[in-house]
């Protein structure tokens, strides 16, 4: 494996006069396809879907590009390389800088690592690119679950000031009068990427059947986390999905996946 990504991320230098950027990063990507069908998911699978990203740039196939990103950044939180994942969410960021699912991963990931001024930034830009792309019921269900896990009083009285921006003003008051959970915030880690792996559709799925999507708890642990958070059939109840509930149409948010 390791030879293999020496080659894949040096090729260009070694075969530079063998034809356009563009060929050439063709060429590497059907070897990185090839290598990705082999070793499935995991960290060296995580590293290959962000070189992906990066040849499908440079092909000029933005939204290839991003769908391979977010692979990246979903591939990484399951191997627990949140550092990673940040350096990926920063990259789409300044390719993409509209995007909408990439900045709220990027303020759960800075509230995991308690970098809660930071993470401000980023709920900001995410609170008002949902706005501008009526995003506003996914926005709140995040924002709620973000109020479960911080309990620093000037943090929770910004995050109900960003739900009455969304205006959802019962759910403001909510944060207001309430508390973060000892248990959310005893899940740790747990929480931030159950929460960053929330896809568009559960979050509308929740948003439309009126149910506040509740995070794990340090009782959920191991294999329960697992299914929780990758199995949708046992999800469905804390993620907000249900089986009566019909196909939701792609919205906004979807393509830019994390």
């Amino acid at each position: 494996m390791l030879d293999f990504l020496k080659r894949i991320f040096n090729s260009s230098e070694r075969r530079a006069g063998k034809g356009t950027a563009a060929v050439m990063a063709s060429e590497d990507l059907g070897r990185i396809e090839e290598e990705l069908a082999k070793i499935g998911h995991g960290y060296e699978a995580a590293r290959l879907l962000n070189r992906a990203g990066d040849l499908y740039l440079v092909k000029g196939d933005r939204q290839s590009a991003l769908k391979r990103y977010g692979d990246a950044i979903d591939a990484y939180l399951q191997s627990g390389e949140y550092d990673n994942a940040m350096a990926v969410c920063r990259k789409i960021i300044r390719v993409v800088p509209e995007v909408i699912r990439t900045r709220r991963t990027l303020a759960w990931l800075c509230l995991g690592k308690g970098f809660l001024e930071i993470a401000r930034e980023h709920i900001e830009a995410y609170t008002s690119a949902s706005i501008e792309a009526n995003l506003e019921g996914l926005a709140v269900q995040h924002l709620q679950l973000m109020s479960q896990y911080v309990e620093r009083a000037d943090f929770r009285e910004f995050l109900a000031d960003k739900l009455a921006e969304l205006g959802d003003k019962e759910a403001a008051e909510g944060v207001r009068a309430g508390r973060a959970s000892e248990g959310v915030r005893a899940a740790g880690w747990q929480t931030v990427v159950f929460a960053a792996m929330l896809t568009p559709e559960e979050l509308r799925r929740a948003a439309d059947s009126g149910i506040e999507i509740q995070a794990p708890t340090e009782a959920v642990a191991g294999d329960e986390f697992e299914q929780l958070l990758f199995d949708p059939d046992t999800a469905k109840g804390s993620r907000g999905r249900s089986e009566q509930d019909s196909e939701d149409a792609e919205s906004g948010e979807d393509g830019d996946k994390d």
